[in-house]
Formats: C-alpha cells, sequence, structure tokens
C-alpha cells in the first residue's frame, strides 16, 4: 500500500522500467542498433521535460482547472492550514504566488489560499511517460532516460546542423506531436552538448524551446546563467563562490582551473571550470548497468517489537526480490540502513508519521552465493538487526539494499533443458573429479526414500527455521555435483505438493528460495536451466 502511493517510489522505480521499454523500442522501431554510451563528440543533443508533469496528466480531466493554481499532493484542502503534506507538483498560475515543489501545503496555502489540489494518478504518470518514449525512439534510437518526464536525445544524424530553422522546426514538430499523443506541454533546449541543451530548456519553458548551438553564441548564452542554475551545483558549493561574489557563470571566467580547485576541491573545481564555458563531455547513457537494487521506507514506521520488525522487514524484502526479479538481477552483499529516533529528538515529529530527527546506521553482509531470494535476504537483515543494539519503537526509517550484481536469466527452457540433461551424466564425472564429491547424504541419510521422508518430517513441521533451509539448500548443492538431477527434481516436487497443501507464505517463500538455488547452480555448471514438468 506504502508503494502503491508513494511519490518516490514511482520515480525511482520509473526509470528502470522506462529503461526496459526503451530497449523494447529500440529493438522494434531500430533492428539493427546495437546499445552503447554516445560520444558528445559530435552530437545535437535535445533535451525534453514535460511542464509540470504531475499536475499537466491531472488537468487532463479537469480541463475547468486550467488557468488556476493547482497543485498535487495527498492532502485534502478539508485538512489543517498548518498541514505538512508535500506538494510534489505545482501550475505555473501556482508559482506566481510563490509556491514551488516540494513545499509543504500548510505554508502554500498561505500564500496562495485558493489553490487548488488534487490526487496522485500513478497509473496515469506510467501510460503518458512510455507514450513519450515511444515517440522519442520512434525518431532516434539515441534517446537516455533521465525520468518519467524528462529525456535527452541526439537528433544529428535527423537534421542538418547548421541549419537553425530545420533544427528549430524538426525539435517542434516533436513537441506537437507529444502534445498531441498526451495532452501535456512540452519544453525543450538544443545545444552541442547535454548542459546546454538542458540550460537551454530552462530559457524555452513553459512551453516553448530554446537553441544554442555554435561555440560563439554558447559561451555568450552560458556566460549570462546563475551559477545556482548549473547541474550539481548544490547550496554548499553555491555559496563558496557566492563568497567570493561569484553569482553568474561569466564571473569566473577569469578564475583558473586551479584556483576553482582550491576553492571546490579537485573534481567540483574541475567541472565548474568547463561548465562555465560551455564545455560537456558526459556522454549520453544509452546502455546503463545497475550497480544496486534498494527498498526504503522513511515514512509511517511505528513498530513495538522485534518480532513485528521482523515481520514488516519479510514484506520489504519481498519488494526487494520483486525488484530483483524485474531486473533478472542477482546480489550477493546485502545492506542494512536504518533510522533510529535521536535521543533528544520528539517522540513524533511535526510531520505526522515522520521519522523526524534522526541517527542514521548501516551495516553489510556478503552472501555466500548469489540470490534475489526474499528468504535468503531477510534472514542476512534479521541477523544484522540482531547484531546491534537497537529500540524497536525508535526505528523510524529502514532501508535494505543489494549489490554486487550479476545478471540471471530465469526463463525456462525445454530445449536448454533436454540439452542439460544429455550433457549432465559426462559433466558431473568432470566436476565430481574436479569437486571429489563424496556420495550425497542429508543428516545421516544416503537412500533416497529415507531422504525424503526426512524431507516430509521438516515439511510437516510448524515453522521453516533458516537453519533447517540451509541445510536442504547444501544438500541440493551437494546432489546437483554429484549428478543426480532426476532426484533433485523428484525432491522438488515433492517439497512443492507439501508447500501448495500448507498453503502459508512462509513455506512458499522457502520452496521459493530453495527452487532458486537450485537453478542458479544447474545454471553455474552446466550453463543451463532445469525444467520441472510439476512446476
Amino acid at each position: 500500500e506504502f508503494y502503491s502511493n508513494s511519490r518516490l517510489h514511482h520515480l525511482s522505480t520509473s526509470v528502470s522500467e522506462l529503461r526496459h521499454k526503451v530497449a523494447t523500442f529500440q529493438s522494434e522501431y531500430h533492428p539493427s542498433y546495437i546499445p552503447c554510451n554516445k560520444s558528445q563528440t559530435h552530437s545535437l543533443v535535445v533535451h525534453i521535460d514535460i511542464d509540470c508533469f504531475f499536475v499537466s496528466i491531472s488537468l487532463r480531466s479537469r480541463p475547468h482547472l486550467k488557468g488556476k493554481p493547482v497543485c498535487v499532493t495527498h492532502a485534502k484542502l478539508t485538512e489543517k492550514s498548518d498541514s505538512y503534506a508535500e506538494i510534489s507538483s505545482c501550475s505555473y498560475e501556482a508559482r506566481q504566488y510563490g509556491v514551488k515543489n516540494g513545499m509543504f501545503l500548510g505554508k502554500a496555502l498561505k500564500l496562495c489560499p485558493n489553490i487548488v489540489t488534487v490526487p496522485y494518478e500513478f497509473d496515469e504518470y506510467h501510460k503518458a511517460s512510455h507514450e513519450l518514449y515511444r515517440i522519442l525512439v520512434h525518431k532516434t534510437p539515441y534517446v537516455e532516460v533521465v525520468s518519467c518526464d524528462e529525456a535527452y536525445l541526439d537528433i544529428i544524424d535527423l537534421v542538418d546542423h547548421s541549419d537553425t530553422v530545420e533544427i528549430s522546426g524538426f525539435v517542434s514538430t516533436l513537441r506537437s506531436e507529444i502534445y498531441s499523443s498526451i495532452g501535456c506541454t512540452v519544453s525543450a533546449g538544443i545545444g552541442p552538448n547535454k548542459l546546454v541543451a538542458r540550460m537551454a530548456t530552462r530559457s524555452g519553458k513553459p512551453n516553448g524551446q530554446f537553441l544554442c548551438t555554435g561555440r560563439e553564441s554558447v559561451c555568450k548564452y552560458i556566460s549570462s546563467q546563475p551559477l545556482h542554475d548549473l547541474p550539481g551545483i548544490g547550496r554548499s558549493t553555491f555559496q563558496k563562490l557566492e563568497s567570493k561574489h561569484f553569482k553568474l557563470c561569466g564571473d569566473i571566467l577569469s578564475q583558473t582551473q586551479s584556483e576553482l580547485s582550491a576553492l571546490l576541491g579537485p573534481k567540483t573545481g574541475e567541472t565548474v571550470y568547463n561548465y562555465c564555458r560551455g564545455k560537456d563531455s558526459r556522454e549520453l547513457i544509452l546502455k546503463h548497468e545497475r550497480k544496486s537494487i534498494s527498498v526504503e521506507i522513511n515514512y509511517g514506521i511505528r513498530v513495538e517489537t522485534i518480532k513485528e520488525f521482523g515481520v514488516f522487514m519479510l514484506n520489504l524484502c519481498q519488494e526487494l526480490e520483486r525488484r530483483m526479479k524485474n531486473e533478472n538481477v542477482t546480489g550477493s552483499l546485502v545492506t542494512l540502513k536504518l533510522k533510529e529516533r535521536a535521543e533528544n529528538a520528539a517522540v513524533e515529529p511535526i510531520k505526522y508519521m515522520g521519522h523526524g530527527i534522526c541517527d542514521n546506521f548501516s551495516k553489510s553482509l556478503n552472501i555466500a552465493q548469489c540470490t534475489n531470494s526474499a528468504t535468503v535476504i531477510h534472514s542476512k537483515v534479521m541477523s544484522l538487526v540482531n547484531s546491534m543494539t537497537l529500540k524497536p519503537e525508535d526505528i523510524r526509517g529502514v532501508g535494505v539494499q543489494v549489490s554486487k550484481l550479476t545478471n540471471y536469466s530465469s526463463e525456462k527452457s525445454s530445449a536448454t533443458s533436454k540439452s542439460l540433461h544429455k550433457s549432465a551424466k559426462t559433466k558431473t564425472d568432470t566436476i565430481c573429479k574436479t569437486f571429489q564429491c563424496p556420495m550425497p547424504n542429508f543428516l545421516g541419510y544416503t537412500k533416497n526414500e529415507d531422504i525424503k521422508n526426512m524431507l516430509k518430517q521438516w515439511c510437516d513441521s510448524d515453522e521453516p527455521l533458516q537453519v533447517d533451509a540451509d541445510k536442504v539448500d547444501i544438500y541440493f548443492n551437494q546432489l546437483i555435483k554429484y549428478g543426480d538431477i532426476s532426484f533433485v527434481k523428484d525432491l522438488l516436487c515433492a517439497m512443492r505438493k507439501q508447500f501448495k497443501d500448507k498453503d502459508m507464505e512462509e513455506w512458499n517463500a522457502v520452496f521459493n528460495a530453495t527452487l532458486q538455488n537450485v537453478q542458479q547452480q544447474i545454471h553455474s555448471l552446466f550453463n543451463g536451466i532445469l525444467n520441472i514438468e510439476c512446476l
């Protein structure tokens, strides 16, 4: 429920989902295209940004609100005027009163008493985002996903880069096509690189476009821009620049790179030095490789016992498993992040059910074998929790991250399975010589019937202890190396039947983790996937 109503969840997951969509569109519209990051040595970059995206989507079904101050938030105007609900998007009419994205509704009401609130429409945001990227990729495969409402594309191969009329006409037609399809106005910036294109979009807003090409034009334009508008220039960096009376990009052109590095640090100094000259060597990121996947909740967490917290964490790990499977990855490093109410902080902060002032903790643990199983991850997370001195009633935020990712195909292929069975016997001979595999045993038993009975007794117990599940996984690993693939299948089918009869979520999670372990072992040793008919 939290994630289905969370703006941040939508924003964080939509990028990953859109990258998959873009890859699909690229294959469909440009079959010969090979994904690779594109250098900006010779580029004409367009930055596309939908105006007030969330509000624009809402106004499609509420045309009577057009031209009025409108904002998107979870809160309603019937709530108190001191509401701490955040505004995620507001119309330009609301901005004229000083209302901004991220502002609390209570403050916005004081600035603009007649502001109208509308709810989130996550399904509609998804549909509009998919259509936006379909249109862009139809034009060119060189599209970088930035967010659900923002993208870069390189059109150098589509227009004469020296013909500003043709360039402007192309972008204008593109914006009209997007408006006709999704009903939202779009602003665009055009430049020789991502920096200039993005800065130019600001000058084109709202519902317009701005072209800035040519070395002389770029230098003149960037020199006139405020330093705080440069991407990556945060409050701290800007304060350092402002302390030297630098406000515009042109103000620091007299500074050497070494002088800026001394003020801002080597990396930031170099970046600012180049940005203020309109230089940006960043590539269009067309091929993205994830380094980690995580889930976090920092709102509404109130538990009284570690057991209650453990149940909550299992749900969180199940969400993480879903995300990892969507990305087709497993990982071998689990990191737990916790927010604990600070010693002198109020039990309940000003923002209802918010986390308030907290101390932050982070601990990591390696997993012996890559996994995306919620059961395995949950076990590791709780071992980290138990190693810490925590008051469960003071936990205000939690996150679980899995890193050291590897791709893993979970698709079953009967052809691969047949090939696997044909080669399994000869390959296991080699494997057993390598590993010096003895006859596998389960708790001292080696006969198939005895082992089946032992597993049945385990499955008939009240709850699946992790220590028992680990022993089962170890036995399956030994059995696979020994080469008895047929018995592996028999045991899995027997377990599946018993777990289905139990109809208990914990037992099913254990079975899924065991199956995942088996398939990973099969894939690692035989480069295939085991096809199990009973499943």
